[in-house]
C-alpha cells in the first residue's frame, strides 16, 4: 500500500534544512564557511570552507587603520563570498570581526564599505561574545558533562582562554596576545623569533592570574584548542612525530612540535612541510603560546575537535 500523503509529507519535514554561511573576520585571514542545518534533529552538514589570507592585523598592529590596499582585497572578498551564497542557496549570513577590527581606527569605514558593496552586514564583537561562540561550537562537538575544561582560541590578534563547568562557560577572558600580534611587535624591536619569550613574558602576569583564579583549587581535566593554528599543530604531530591521532596532543608531544619547527627557517617550513606563507610564519608563536597556557593550568593534554568560531556563528543561527 502506498504511503498517505500527510505520511510523506511528515517523512518529509524531517529532512527540512536550512543553507547559512558564516564569516569570520579575523587578524590572520577572513573564512566562510557554508554548512545546512537540520533543525529538527539538529545537525549541522558542512558543506564548503573558504579561506582569503587578508591580514587586517598587519595594517592594524603597526599603523592603527586597515590600509586602503587591504580596504580593496576584502572589498574584492565579500564581493565572491556574496557571489557564492547565492549560487549556493544560501538564506541567511552572519560575518563576524574580531581582534584587528575592533581595533582599527576606520572601523565604521570598513563595515559601510562591505555593506555597500556586498550586501553583507559585518558585526564587530567583543572578546567576550568571540568566547561565547567558540564555547557554543565546542560543546556541540565534544562531550563536556561532569569535566572541567579550558578552552584555548588562538587567533592573529588575542587569545581567548574560557573556562567550562560541563557544558556551562563560566569563565572567559580575551588578551592581546595573538599570532601577528606577536610578529609584529617582534618586527617592532628588530627582534627574532627567538626572542618570543620577552614578548609573551608582557602578558603572562594577566594570563597567570585568569588561569590561577579559575583552576588554583579546582584544576582542569583537559584543554581543549580551536583555530587553524591548532588543526595544523594537530596535523604536524603525524607528519614531524609520525604519531596519530591528530585530534589531541600532550604537553611533551607539543614540545617537541616546537622544537623542531624552531630549527627550520620560515622558508623551509613552507617547502618541507608545505605550510601556507602566512601559517609557517605564525605557527611557533601559536604552539609557544599553547605551550605557555598549558604549563600555567598544569594540565598535560589538548584536545583539537576541529570546530571553532564559524562553526559557532552557525549554532547561534538556528
Amino acid at each position: 500500500m502506498l504511503p498517505s500523503l500527510y505520511t510523506v509529507a511528515k517523512e518529509r519535514e524531517l529532512y527540512v534544512s536550512r543553507r547559512i554561511s558564516a564569516i569570520d573576520i579575523g587578524s590572520n585571514a577572513i573564512r566562510m564557511m557554508i554548512a545546512d542545518i537540520h533543525e529538527q534533529a539538529p545537525y549541522l552538514h558542512i558543506v564548503k570552507k573558504y579561506r582569503a589570507a587578508v591580514r587586517l592585523g598587519h595594517d592594524v598592529f603597526t599603523q592603527g587603520v586597515i590600509t586602503p590596499a587591504s580596504l580593496e582585497i576584502a572589498k574584492a572578498t565579500f564581493q565572491r563570498y556574496a557571489l557564492t551564497n547565492r549560487e549556493l542557496g544560501v538564506t541567511k549570513c552572519r560575518a563576524v570581526a574580531t581582534s584587528a577590527s575592533r581595533e582599527a581606527k576606520n572601523q565604521k569605514e570598513f563595515v559601510d564599505l562591505i555593506y555597500k558593496t556586498s550586501g553583507i552586514k559585518i558585526e564587530v564583537i567583543d572578546g567576550t561574545e568571540e568566547g561565547r561562540l567558540i564555547h557554543l561550537a565546542v560543546r556541540k562537538e565534544l562531550d563536556l558533562d561532569n569535566k572541567k575544561s579550558m578552552l584555548i582560541d588562538i587567533g592573529g590578534g588575542s587569545v581567548e582562554v574560557t573556562f567550562s563547568q560541563g557544558p556551562k562557560m563560566i569563565a572567559t577572558k580575551s588578551f592581546p596576545m595573538g599570532t601577528v600580534r606577536i610578529l609584529e611587535n617582534l618586527a617592532k624591536r628588530n627582534l627574532t623569533e627567538n626572542h618570543m619569550n620577552i614578548i609573551m613574558g608582557e602578558f603572562i602576569g594577566a594570563l597567570g592570574e585568569h588561569i590561577y583564579k579559575n583552576c588554583d583549587h579546582d584544576p582542569v581535566d583537559f584543554a581543549i584548542g580551536t583555530g587553524g593554528n591548532l588543526e595544523c599543530l594537530g596535523q604536524l604531530k603525524g607528519e614531524l612525530l609520525k604519531k596519530s591521532p591528530q585530534t589531541f596532543l600532550t604537553l611533551a608531544e607539543l614540545t617537541e612540535i616546537i622544537d623542531r619547527l624552531r630549527s627550520l627557517k620560515v622558508k623551509d617550513r613552507i617547502e618541507k612541510l608545505h605550510l601556507r606563507p602566512d601559517r609557517a610564519d605564525v605557527i611557533v608563536p601559536a604552539a609557544m603560546l599553547v605551550q605557555t597556557i598549558m604549563r600555567q593550568a598544569e594540565t598535560e593534554k589538548i584536545l583539537i575537535p576541529n570546530v571553532g568560531l564559524r562553526d559557532g556563528l552557525i549554532w547561534s543561527m538556528l
